[in-house]
């Protein structure tokens, strides 16, 4: 009986754990976790098209595999049979908002089951959002861009955990947020007029947060200072690119952009498309805290 009490004294303790932990997040990025796992939860019930129909900005882009406006794109094909011949799932469990409380991300696994008779094994992989408050002041996609994973690296009733604080330069809502916008621009320009120079190494030692986390089709994402550093010392070989966009937040402390990228090393060429996060620094310079690519296949 004391043992059963016990056990069940565990279970509740580790649960409200939980529940305290996210308890503790923001208002803002409480609500942009809950505007994920709506979308989620819609395209599990109705199917990936009326989710992303409704869940995605007017102008908000996937890969498909080159930039894409979703919406657009849903508009011009008609819709897939009923039920859906495919269901995707995911769960966000990592993330971050401005301090304006008004752009965001989430990241974290989905899982992609065929639902036809000949059932294909499920597909494991790692999602990645941004998100943008709209005039109305719903959450928005903006962009998106997952990754297959050769194994899940995270189920789907992962506790959510907010990325790391720390001190960023105080910004002013009245900041110039086009001059903050070109400022950003200009930082994804410097790294890859460095990552050309002689290799990509130098230039992710210089512009990538401690705290970041690289993200690559078919391989565990990178995650802390160590496995970062050791990632770094392999990105031995000239990385090209070009913005397309990019966009900070009304605080100017968070921003995005994404573009094409192009590899060049003695035994291979890759070319294909990145989205990265950036996010200033106590002395006002912009720093990678999240970076995720596809190439074209």
């Amino acid at each position: 009986m004391r043992k059963a009490i016990f056990v069940v004294a565990v279970l509740y303790s580790v649960i409200f754990s939980v529940l305290s932990q996210e308890n503790d997040l923001s208002p803002a990025l409480s609500s942009l976790v809950d505007a994920e796992r709506a979308f989620a939860k819609l395209s599990v019930e109705k199917g990936v098209r009326e989710a992303f129909m409704t869940y995605f900005a007017e102008d908000g882009i996937n890969f498909q595999p080159h930039p894409t406006i979703t919406i657009e794109n849903y508009r011009k094909n008609a819709g897939p049979p009923i039920p859906p011949p495919v269901t995707l799932n995911w769960a966000p469990i990592y993330g971050d908002v401005s301090q304006a409380g008004d752009l965001g991300y989430n990241t974290g696994p989905y899982v992609l089951e065929d639902n036809r008779a000949e059932k294909k094994s499920i597909v494991h992989g790692l999602f990645f959002s941004v998100w943008k408050k709209q005039a109305d002041g719903n959450w928005r996609v903006i962009v998106d861009m997952g990754v297959p994973l050769e194994h899940p690296f995270a189920t789907l009733d992962s506790q959510y955990q907010p990325a790391p604080q720390w001190k960023t330069a105080e910004s002013k809502r009245t900041e110039d947020v086009k001059r903050m916008n070109d400022s950003l621009l200009r930082a994804d320009r410097s790294f890859f007029t460095q990552a050309k120079s002689v290799n990509a190494a130098p230039a992710w030692q210089q512009f990538l947060s401690d705290d970041a986390r690289i993200c690559r089709r078919r391989t565990t994402p990178v995650i802390g200072k160590d496995a970062l550093n050791e990632w770094i010392d392999k990105q031995n070989f000239v990385l090209t690119g070009e913005p397309i966009k990019a966009d900070v937040s009304q605080s100017a402390d968070l921003g995005y952009s994404y573009g094409k990228y192009e590899i060049k090393s003695r035994t291979r060429t890759e070319k294909g498309y990145y989205v990265r996060v950036w996010k200033r620094d106590a002395k006002g310079q912009w720093r990678i805290v999240f970076d995720v690519s596809n190439p074209l296949l």
